[in-house]
């Protein structure tokens, strides 16, 4: 899967609600991503975000560690364990997950459990040409 050129412009309302995809990266960041058996590190596109103090962008990358705690203050990738469930969120000095970037907060309720995918620990952006 190749990433698409995406625009940085915030999505207007009634537009569809944000949502993170996986890539495969290519060239040097493939290092850091490991073989299938053993993953360390994934990278997602951001898409849709709203508009935060977060900033993110349509088609900001993320690099995402499987191996990394979540603490106070790390933004964390959440899931109830389908791709199409991911969601951004920081994590609060209580350990509650605070959704981020218009994705919905995590379940609390209702037998579906969400759990930390991982931590981000990198934002990559397209440098846009002036």
């Amino acid at each position: 899967m190749t990433q698409q050129n995406k625009t940085s412009t915030p999505p207007s309302s009634g537009s569809v609600p944000p949502f993170l995809e996986l890539i495969n990266p290519h060239g040097k960041p493939a290092q850091f991503a490991g073989a299938d058996s053993e993953v360390k590190t994934f990278f997602l596109t951001v898409n849709n975000p709203s508009n935060d103090k977060e900033g993110f962008l349509d088609g900001d990358m993320l690099a995402v560690s499987v191996y990394h705690d979540a603490e106070p203050g790390d933004l964390v990738v959440w899931w109830t364990g389908s791709e199409r469930s991911q969601a951004l969120a920081r994590v609060e000095d209580d350990l509650n997950l605070r959704a981020v970037g218009g994705f919905l907060s995590p379940p609390k309720e209702g037998g579906c459990t969400a759990s930390i995918r991982g931590v981000v620990v990198g934002r990559l952006r397209r440098a846009e040409s002036a």
